[in-house]
């Protein structure tokens, strides 16, 4: 049961995330934040209420390292220019809501798979394919030189929160409702 209600929290939480990063490009703290600290209590609680005292530190533990598995990759990617604040946010978020790696792993498939797929339709519509891959060609080549690429500001961005919304409530789907996906792996 406590697995369907962290899933239903996740599916609101991260439907908020997508519709706010759609609409202002951004992913902001109101709806964030209050999802972290949900994720976190939820399973405190629950461990509680299953095994008593340890069980609670053990809830507590599982949702805040499935909180950094999804949060620390993704700083990473933000050092590095990545990434905004609020998708380190967003999968971290994911994290602790389900308290599950494996849902932050799934998400970032998921989320990826489908970042790419918004991105080749954008390109394709703006008619901007050719631009795109000169760009990145022109990139790997200074990258490879050892120099820092001078890309133009005028690039096109996809609203990560919209493919990471849709493939945490995918993987969160698999891992704690235990749906099987048609490309789910048997084990």
């Amino acid at each position: 049961m406590a697995d369907v209600i962290a899933w239903i929290f996740l599916t609101v939480a991260l439907v908020a995330a997508g519709i706010d990063d759609w609409r202002t490009g951004l992913i902001h703290n109101r709806l964030i934040y209050p999802a972290l600290v949900f994720g976190l209590l939820f399973w405190t609680c629950v461990g509680f209420r299953q095994n008593g005292f340890p069980g609670a530190a053990d809830g507590f533990t599982r949702a805040f390292l499935a909180f950094l598995a999804g949060a620390a990759p993704t700083a990473v990617i933000f050092a590095a220019g990545g990434l905004g604040g609020g998708d380190i946010k967003l999968m971290g978020a994911i994290g602790a809501m389900t308290g599950r790696w494996e849902c932050v792993l799934g998400a970032a498939v998921y989320g990826s798979v489908l970042a790419a797929v918004m991105a080749l339709v954008l390109m394709v519509r703006k008619r901007i394919v050719a631009q795109t891959l000169r760009r990145v060609f022109g990139a790997a080549l200074t990258a490879v030189a050892g120099v820092k690429p001078n890309l133009p500001d005028d690039s096109p961005r996809i609203p990560l929160g919209v493919p990471l919304g849709i493939g945490g409530i995918l993987a969160g789907a698999e891992v704690l409702l235990g749906l099987r996906l048609p490309w789910t792996p048997v084990w």
